[in-house]
Formats: structure tokens, sequence, C-alpha cells
């Protein structure tokens, strides 16, 4: 059993505003990917929710989906509040996640083609590309095309294995095709430019293999979640970023259908995205937050990697991840496939 992190419930007389008193549960768990980031949203809106309510927050993860499905299967959910990649309340708004109240349906101030009736923008991250300089001190590559240039930048490619939102787009960008112009993805397009680097390719799993390969200079060149590579750049990884044809990515905030008291559920959501929370939590874990205009204190090595500067934000990709999510048994077959070959 995963151990939860908890913090001692802090004395409040106050209730939150949409809760009578004696509605209000002695605690509520909020589950995402866990370690330090989950440490992050706990210091951060857990502790500005039990300021407010006197509602203990406990934190657990990592959260899977087959977890969820078999808690509200069997009608025993014990996460109140979960945060998940967007394809997710996509596939199964309804089903395992409940529609939000409609003022979190219609938040203003987030990216929009992330959220929906099920979800709302939490944190997210851009997958951007990274060279190192000590293989390239004129300058590495600028752009994906440069990245699967092989003669103009010889050396190993550090990619994620995975297909949904990411590796695709990239290839396809690789090839000539305008990030507007990505959906619908032409997979046998994608693919075959794939090939193109297939034994210049190493391939990353976790986040943490990323920063690590960073750290060990293993690859010259890599594809990287934002919050992964600043790690690597604090410990002195000699990576530049590149913010050009960067995808962005925002996870969403959930409420889980079944759970005991959806109303708390909502207002805890309510508070982290507060714009002090939002910018908290980029402070402590180095995620971009979800609320535009949020502007957390950083220092050199989030300063690097932060997404949400106005440049930056202008020239992001954003995915379609409806198509992604309608497509995503075929793209996975289809990765699935290339891999093994």
């Amino acid at each position: 059993m995963k151990k939860l992190i908890t913090f001692a419930a802090i004395a409040a007389t106050a209730s939150a505003g949409s809760l009578a008193a004696q509605d209000k549960p002695d605690h509520i768990v909020v589950a995402n990917t866990g370690g330090p980031y989950l440490q992050a949203v706990l210091d951060a809106t857990g502790k500005a929710f039990e300021e407010k309510t006197g509602i203990e927050v406990l934190g657990d993860g990592p959260q899977t989906l087959p977890q969820l499905q078999q808690m509200v299967q069997a009608d025993r959910v014990t996460w109140d509040v979960v945060e998940v990649p967007p394809v997710f309340t996509m596939r199964y708004c309804g089903e395992l996640f409940q529609e939000l109240p409609e003022d979190l349906q219609n938040y203003e101030n987030v990216l929009p083609g992330f959220g929906n009736k099920c979800g709302i923008n939490s944190v997210g991250y851009a997958n951007i590309m990274l060279y190192n300089t000590s293989a390239f001190p004129d300058g590495g590559p600028q752009n994906w095309a440069d990245f699967f240039d092989t003669e103009k930048f010889p050396g190993k490619r550090g990619l994620w294995d995975g297909a949904e939102g990411v590796n695709l787009e990239i290839a396809l960008m690789a090839d000539g095709v305008a990030p507007q112009d990505l959906y619908p993805l032409d997979l046998d397009r994608a693919f075959a430019k794939l090939d193109t680097i297939r034994d210049d390719i190493v391939f990353w799993r976790s986040g943490a293999q990323s920063t690590q390969m960073m750290e060990s200079e293993e690859v010259d060149m890599l594809m990287a979640w934002s919050s992964r590579a600043y790690p690597a750049l604090k410990n002195g990884a000699p990576f530049e970023p590149v913010w050009n044809q960067h995808i962005i990515y925002n996870n969403v905030l959930t409420i889980p259908k079944g759970v005991a008291h959806p109303d708390v559920s909502a207002d805890f959501i309510r508070t982290a995205m507060e714009a002090a929370q939002q910018a908290r939590v980029s402070e402590l874990y180095p995620v971009t937050p979800g609320v535009i205009g949020t502007e957390p204190d950083l220092d050199e090595a989030g300063q690097k990697v932060f997404a949400a500067t106005p440049e930056r934000a202008a020239s992001a990709v954003v995915p379609d991840l409806q198509w992604v999510a309608d497509n995503s048994e075929e793209i996975n077959r289809r990765w699935t496939e290339w891999l093994n070959n």
C-alpha cells in the first residue's frame, strides 16, 4: 500500500463558503503523480485549503487510470481530487469523472485545448528540445528538422518512449508540416520520418530517466519535459533549451465519480486555481502554472525552463488532444508495432 503524505490539520473556525459545517469531512485525499510534485501541491494548495476549511489534506500517488477504474467500478472511491492527463477526461467524462461545477467549466484564464466539462487546467510543462553545449559549442539544433539532421548534427537523440501528443507531431514538423496543419496526423508519414533516426534514438521511459540522461551526457540532444530538464540544469548539466516548436501540455484537475463530498472536492480545485497557489506550486516544483499570467519567483534554472513567458507561449505548439484521444488506440498500436519491428 502506498504511503499517504499528510500534514496535521490546522485549526480553523471558518468553513468553506459552499459547505455547511455538518457536511465537512475530516479529510480529503488528493492524488497525482506523487513524489516531490505531490509534496509541492500539499505544501502550497493543501495548506491553503486546510487554513480555509479546517479539512485535512492527504496526498496519494502515483495515481493510475486502472486504479481509478477499479475504485469507481467497486463504488469505493478514496481519491477526492485527481490530477490526470487531459486525454483521460476526454475519454471518460461522465464515466470515471463527473462534470465540474459551471464556474470551473468556464474558467477564463486558462489555455484552451486541455480542459473540458470534467477537467480544468492545473499545471503543465513544455515538451522542449535541449542540446548538449559540450557537443555543439558553436550552437546546436534550433528546430525539429535540425534534430532529425544526423549529418549536420551527429550524435544520440533522446526521445520519450510514447506517442500520444508528442513524438508523431515532432516527426511531422521535422518533415516540413506546419504546426497549424498537424491534425489529423499523417501516421504513415510520421513513422517514416522516425525511421530516419531510428538508429540514433535513445528512449527514456520516465522523467527521472531523461534528467539522468542530461546529467550523464548520454545523449547529444533530446526532447524532455521542461519540469524534468530543470533538475539537470540546476545540477550543472551542459544543455541549452530551444524555445522553438515546443509542444505545451497541461494536466487537469478532476473529481472522480462516486466521491462522498463533491462540493468539497470542487472547493479544493477552486483553491488550487488561485494565483497564490498556482505561483507557489511552481516555485516549489518546476511546473508551468495552468492560469495565464501567474508570475512565480524562479531561480535561474527555473527561468530557463519556464514555458509561460509571453514570447515562449506565443511560439508554442498546442496539440489537438481531442483528436489524439479519439485516435489513441490506433496511435498506440502503431507505436508498439514500430518499436518492436
